[in-house]
């Protein structure tokens, strides 16, 4: 199956959550490179919230460890809205428990720091597939 590209369809849109300024600037040049929209950037889970509220993305990357409200809190939350997002979780770690907390939480996947772009992209588009079972 081919992918979309970017003339057939509008951009996927895309809010980023991370508590390093340096992980979500990587990671929109990232997205932007590859046609995606990243619409919103949060600094800590409280905010990633209030943005996904406010701007209604596709997808939600969300960094598990963030000050103020956890990445698996925030995604408890946006879990339980009308119309939520996928999400995918940031981490360094893909062995923590963690990991697999937040999925079964509802992500439908992880990306893992240092960032590689291919996983990046294929880790989104895979979470937007439709949901079998």
């Amino acid at each position: 199956m081919s992918k979309p590209t970017s003339s057939d369809l509008p951009p996927i849109t895309v809010v980023i959550a991370d508590d390093t300024s340096i992980m979500r600037s990587l990671l929109r040049q990232i997205l932007k490179d590859r046609g995606f929209q990243v619409v919103a950037e949060a600094g800590n889970g409280v905010d990633a919230v209030q943005l996904v509220k406010q701007y209604k993305p596709q997808v939600v990357c969300l960094d598990i460890e963030m000050p103020e409200m956890s990445g698996l809190e925030a995604l408890t939350k946006i879990r339980k809205m009308e119309e939520p997002p996928e999400v995918i979780m940031v981490t360094g770690d893909s062995q923590a428990a963690s990991v697999q907390q937040a999925m079964q939480a509802g992500a439908r996947g992880y990306i893992l720091k240092p960032f590689q772009a291919d996983k990046i992209v294929s880790s989104i588009y895979k979470a937007l597939q439709p949901k079998s079972g």
